[in-house]
């Protein structure tokens, strides 16, 4: 069992990079004890909302995933600050992991795999470019509190995995409508006598990947700076969440230094 990196409640893996991560994924046959096949990648905006008293009960099954990696700087920097924890080696995104893990289901091509996606056009990109076992969704918009509209959505994914037994499922929707989603997939496998799949929540990685969305620059992103260059992108989007919201991780990570550091 790999030793984590307890930070906001949540325990991170220290992988060294996204490779590491893919072969681990990939040759997990069972989770440790209590934990669900599920794959989150944190950053500063998502520990934020999550210490939000309305997503309480949210965190607390997400803390249940296999796979936490680190996706944001300052979540890294701070692990190297705290006295009782130990450092992570490196910032792991979906974004970089997706094209590893990507890569390895290319050569497994009997694991089933499956998307649910913003865009339909996603889905018959990648079901073209593995040609075997994939199959994808891509529901129309919906609100969480729109109940009529979500269990329209869950009744579509459950009809879809009702004939196609997934191994691998890939959920691209963003906070917190995948999470959501996820935990929908394990609650309704789990009344079947198969295994869970496993399940990463990548948000806008697929579209990074085929270049629909693009990436900050390398060197931006070795220094931690790829919210900057998001920032600039899409600044009507993005500016309330970094400029605004996300300004309270400061305080986050005060408190958790302080609690550490009791110990």
């Amino acid at each position: 069992m790999r030793q984590r990196t307890e930070l906001f409640g949540l325990g991170f893996q220290p992988f060294h990079n996204v490779a590491e991560v893919a072969i681990n994924v990939l040759h997990t046959e069972q989770c440790d004890a209590g934990r669900l096949p599920l794959m989150i990648t944190p950053n500063v905006d998502q520990v934020v909302k999550l210490e939000r008293s309305e997503n309480t009960a949210l965190k607390a099954r997400l803390s249940k995933a296999q796979w936490i990696l680190a996706d944001g700087q300052p979540i890294v920097a701070l692990s190297k600050l705290s006295p009782s924890t130990d450092a992570l080696p490196a910032r792991l995104t979906g974004s970089d992991f997706f094209p590893e893990m990507w890569s390895l289901l290319k050569t497994h091509l009997d694991e089933k795999v499956f998307f649910i996606l913003p865009d339909s056009a996603l889905g018959e990109r990648f079901s073209v470019e593995r040609g075997k076992n994939v199959k994808f969704y891509a529901p129309p918009f919906f609100s969480l509190e729109d109940e009529e509209a979500f269990g329209k959505v869950k009744a579509e994914i459950e009809q879809h995995l009702s004939v196609f037994e997934a191994d691998y499922i890939f959920i691209g929707l963003g906070f917190p409508k995948q999470e959501h989603l996820a935990f929908h997939v394990f609650d309704y496998v789990s009344g079947k006598e198969r295994p869970l799949p496993k399940v990463f929540l990548l948000g806008a990685s697929f579209e990074f990947y085929y270049g629909l969305k693009k990436r900050a620059p390398r060197i931006w992103q070795k220094l931690g700076l790829e919210f900057v260059h998001r920032l600039l992108s899409e600044p009507r989007r993005m500016a309330r969440r970094y400029l605004i919201d996300d300004v309270a991780f400061v305080k986050i990570a005060l408190k958790e230094l302080f609690r550490k550091g009791k110990k």
